[in-house]
């Protein structure tokens, strides 16, 4: 815990933040039960990049976001799934980047998620779009809870699915 905390302020320290957007910034998560879904929101994203000044691109980005600031609308359940993500261990969900290329088809991003005490080198596709002066990447992301050794909290004795999609959108003021 104490190297997250020190890696979250190094990466506050050295990488600029140009213009950061943090109202058109979350990150969301789905769950599916076989009864019902939901869906859990957190808005308070900490976000440090590294730009390339020349081509005005984003060569590095990490993402922290704590755990305990997701809200489903519903207290008991966000209660349940922090102590279901042992919240109090493991408090922050944590991405850096290792790789951003920009490709014809949008941007593919690698890097390493740290969830629940796992660390795990993931690939996901971002998309870039201007919005109102803003530009804002987007994107999606599939886990398994079992990858991260997440037991499935379960309803009527039916847990709930393995998959967990998680949505994000990061936004900058456009810088031109």
């Amino acid at each position: 815990m104490l190297l997250q905390v020190l890696l979250s302020f190094l990466i506050s320290m050295f990488f600029q933040n140009p213009n950061y957007e943090t109202s058109v910034s979350s990150v969301r998560y789905t769950m599916r039960h076989k009864l019902h879904s939901w869906e859990g929101v957190s808005k308070e994203l900490k976000v440090a990049t590294k730009w390339n000044e020349q081509k005005k691109e984003i060569e590095q980005i990490s993402i922290v976001v704590n755990v305990a600031t997701f809200n489903s609308g519903l207290s008991s359940r966000d209660s349940h799934m922090l102590e279901v993500l042992d919240g109090l261990t493991y408090p922050r969900i944590l991405f850096s980047s290792t790789s951003v290329q920009y490709t014809p088809d949008g941007i593919v991003v690698k890097g390493k998620l740290q969830f629940h005490g796992i660390e795990r080198m993931i690939e996901t596709k971002v998309k870039m779009e201007k919005v109102n002066n803003r530009w804002i990447y987007s994107g999606r992301l599939p886990v398994l809870l079992e990858d991260y050794k997440i037991e499935r909290p379960s309803l009527l004795f039916v847990k709930v699915d393995n998959l967990m999609m998680v949505d994000f959108q990061v936004g900058f003021k456009d810088m031109n």
